[in-house]
């Protein structure tokens, strides 16, 4: 049905901005050893990203209703394209670089700003995690990118 490919778009389109925008600042944060900026974002945010994680969720369903009522094959070779982009997306926010290492240091920023722990430390951690992170951030880029052209440009 219509109703649920706009849905499934709208869904998509909001959780694709928040957790792009959320992790992207994170990394920009991370990348320059800004503690207090890691930990205002840890504060507007929270320590995992629910409602944007939620959402897209939710836009997966979307989807998969379309297909269900849409007269859409379930297999069609850009239907599956898409499946692999997005398990492969969960796999990567499952890597212990976000699990432990990103989730660790956005703790310690917290507790660094209230004065639990030396802001040092934790940027001393950031530098540690510059590098991998900024990949794990860009692989996002790149997986959400695909995920969108496989949508519109169903090449397979």
């Amino acid at each position: 049905m219509l109703i649920f490919k706009l849905l499934h778009i709208l869904s998509m389109i909001t959780a694709v901005t928040l957790l792009v925008g959320e992790s992207t600042f994170m990394a920009i944060a991370i990348w320059r050893g800004d503690v207090r900026a890691l930990a205002a974002i840890r504060r507007m945010v929270g320590r995992h990203p629910v409602v944007s994680a939620s959402i897209f969720l939710v836009g997966i369903g979307f989807g998969l209703l379309t297909v269900a009522t849409g007269g859409l094959d379930f297999f069609a070779g850009w239907l599956i394209a898409a499946y692999v982009l997005v398990v492969a997306l969960l796999a990567i926010s499952g890597l212990p670089v976000v699990q432990k290492g990103l989730l660790g240091l956005v703790d310690q920023a917290t507790e660094a700003e209230a004065g639990q722990r030396p802001m040092e430390d934790v940027a001393r951690e950031m530098a540690a995690l510059r590098l991998s992170f900024g990949l794990v951030v860009a692989a996002n880029w790149v997986l959400f990118a695909a995920i969108i052209a496989d949508m519109v440009l169903k090449p397979f």
